[in-house]
């Protein structure tokens, strides 16, 4: 018996025979089943995709927008800030930024934490 399996044991060599297939079909068909909400992503290029964000929201699902194509054309930026916090705001949901490319829109009733995860064991 050598060293390493005096520390770690003996290892097993596994026969593949052993192993048998699983039918996931009937969870498959519950994943494809409709959703209550989705998490829709937008690529924000100008004024054109907020209605579309508008419906999305309105709809119940939450968006992503990727402003950072208008990051550069700071008066597009700051119209297309100021209707998703309306909207935001008007449909009682909320809004944050995610780092400088992003911003998360929610619809009624969802709330975004601002307190990141962290571990706490040390």
């Amino acid at each position: 018996m050598g060293l390493i399996d005096k520390i770690l044991g003996k290892s097993e060599k596994i026969n593949i025979e052993e192993y048998e297939e699983l039918d996931l079909s009937e969870y498959e068909a519950e994943i494809s089943s409709e959703a209550a909400a989705y998490i829709k992503v937008a690529e924000v290029t100008g004024l054109n995709e907020i209605p579309e964000i508008k419906r999305e929201i309105y709809d119940g699902n939450i968006v992503i927008a990727d402003i950072a194509f208008i990051k550069h054309d700071k008066l597009t930026l700051d119209r297309v800030l100021k209707d998703l916090r309306q909207l935001a705001e008007d449909v009682k949901g909320d809004i944050v930024g995610l780092g400088e490319d992003y911003v998360i829109i929610t619809p009624t009733g969802m709330k975004i934490d601002r307190n990141k995860i962290r571990s706490t064991a040390r």
